[in-house]
């Protein structure tokens, strides 16, 4: 058979060529040349503060006093001002949410979270945070994810003409592929230029491998926490914003090493005061994990898991991570249904499954129905079950249980016990529920990491809470006079 082969068009060839010249520009951080695609410092600007908003409102808002935010704006403005890209106007926001995150947006637009903030040990680790995103920014790393897609979109419109097809849009860069990692060349990049840059301003650089090292050690006992291997934190995650494997920290120690910075800073002391009663773990307006109950009092519900269920709390859902990768996911749908729940489970919510077992309940006094499928997830096939709960007539709530075949019978009945775990809150119950706050505390005479880690007001892995909140270890002999972080309800 007689292979024929479309010769892409001149034109389009050239402009390819021209495309490849035009849309390059000098990288400030490197001297090097890095394709933008025509990408100006303007338009940077511009999907900065148009997406600033958004952002905000993803993360559950600014967090913090006003001393606070001038605190992190001071550190940000300081190390920004060592950079490449010293007339950029940078902002550094903190966002009030417990995940342990940090990214940058075009334009110089620095976000960090409080959960960040609550990890870190001293002034000179979040400085290496924020000195690491700058890196991205100045050294164009979202300039070139832009060019990069860029070229992708007119490739596939190439090939369109070349077969004869309509041409694709070219995209724009819109939140969600803001807030993608980057690649393992950019984060190295971006942890080069971060020493750089606390070096310049006297930070102690070695800081930046000592944050890069907790936050390993928070990923390793949140895989615990979901019943994960924590192993799999080492292979690098280029969806995660913040990867951290081993490799990453041991390559942060050796640039560490050819800084030289005499009497470098870590101002540990004050970084901690400004810690002091700040908000932990999840916000009010959120809910609360109270040991294997869920409470939620704004929205004034709960629930509670059996044994051996783990649970996370999400803007978008509330998780409990079970034995061989058994899940109970509830979530609130955005488009309820005025009829029976019978109707809204069947029909509304699995209208496109195979339901068995259909069934109304009565649940402290909430309309509900149950019915039973099978589904594939990435996981591997579950039983599952979907419960809905009415609450009014526009509030819904909804809790899926995810069980292997074999696990089903043996967890029956625990996670029947859930279902009719479900109930609303009384106005006095949620009255009485306090969030959790970080509290900065001076070892006294006779404490032991033990000792303290015991105060934790968790039902599970409070010594390894507590280790990683510190940056220490259970062998460790504490001193008196040292100060720690602990979580208090007070």
């Amino acid at each position: 058979m007689k292979r024929t082969v479309k010769m892409i068009p001149p034109l389009a060839s050239l402009g390819l060529l021209a495309l490849a010249v035009l849309g390059c520009a000098q990288n400030p951080a490197t001297g090097g040349s890095t394709f933008t695609g025509g990408l100006s410092q303007a338009q940077e600007i511009q999907i900065g503060r148009e997406n600033h908003v958004k952002i905000i409102k993803e993360f559950g808002g600014v967090y913090g006093t006003p001393a606070l935010k001038r605190y992190v704006s001071g550190i940000g403005q300081v190390l920004a001002k060592t950079s490449e890209r010293p007339g950029l106007n940078f902002s550094f926001t903190v966002l009030n949410s417990s995940r342990i995150n940090a990214f940058a947006t075009p334009g110089g637009y620095v976000y960090i979270t409080r959960g960040l903030m609550a990890l870190a040990d001293n002034e000179a680790q979040l400085a290496g945070v924020l000195a690491h995103e700058i890196g991205h920014i100045t050294a164009l790393h979202h300039a070139q994810r832009h060019g990069q897609a860029l070229l992708a979109n007119i490739g596939l419109a190439t090939a369109s003409i070349v077969g004869g097809r309509h041409a694709m849009q070219i995209s724009q860069l819109g939140m969600v592929t803001l807030l993608q990692g980057f690649s393992r060349h950019n984060e190295y990049e971006a942890d080069r230029l971060g020493i750089r840059y606390m070096s310049r301003v006297g930070f102690d650089p070695g800081a930046m491998a000592g944050f890069l090292s907790k936050l390993r050690s928070a990923s390793r006992l949140s895989a615990l926490h979901r019943g994960e291997s924590p192993d799999k934190v080492d292979q690098f995650n280029y969806l995660a914003t913040h990867p951290a494997p081993a490799a990453r920290v041991k390559r942060a120690l050796a640039l560490a090493r050819q800084g030289n910075v005499k009497n470098p800073i870590t101002a540990r002391r004050i970084y901690l005061s400004k810690l002091d009663g700040m908000l932990y773990g999840s916000d009010p307006k959120e809910g609360f994990i109270r040991g294997h109950a869920f409470l939620h009092p704004t929205l004034r519900f709960a629930f509670s898991v059996p044994e051996g269920f783990r649970l996370i709390n999400s803007s978008k859902a509330v998780y409990a991570f079970g034995p061989n990768k058994s899940r109970i996911i509830l979530d609130r749908p955005s488009k309820p249904t005025n009829g029976s729940m019978e109707h809204y489970v069947s029909r509304v919510w699995g209208g496109n499954m195979r339901l068995r077992n259909l069934e109304t309940l009565s649940v402290n006094g909430l309309e509900a129905a149950t019915a039973t499928t099978q589904m594939k997830t990435n996981n591997g096939a579950f039983q599952a079950r979907l419960t809905a709960f009415k609450i009014n007539t526009k509030t819904i709530y909804r809790m899926i249980f995810l069980t292997a075949d074999a696990d089903t019978n043996r967890l029956a009945t625990d996670l029947r016990r859930t279902t009719y775990s479900f109930r609303k809150l009384a106005t006095a119950e949620a009255a009485r529920l306090r969030p959790l706050i970080l509290r900065i505390i001076t070892v006294q005479r006779g404490d032991t990491v033990e000792s303290l880690a015991r105060r934790m007001p968790y039902s599970d892995y409070k010594l390894e809470r507590f280790e990683v909140l510190n940056g220490i270890s259970r062998k460790d002999q504490l001193r008196q006079g040292q100060q720690l972080k602990i979580v208090s309800t007070n």
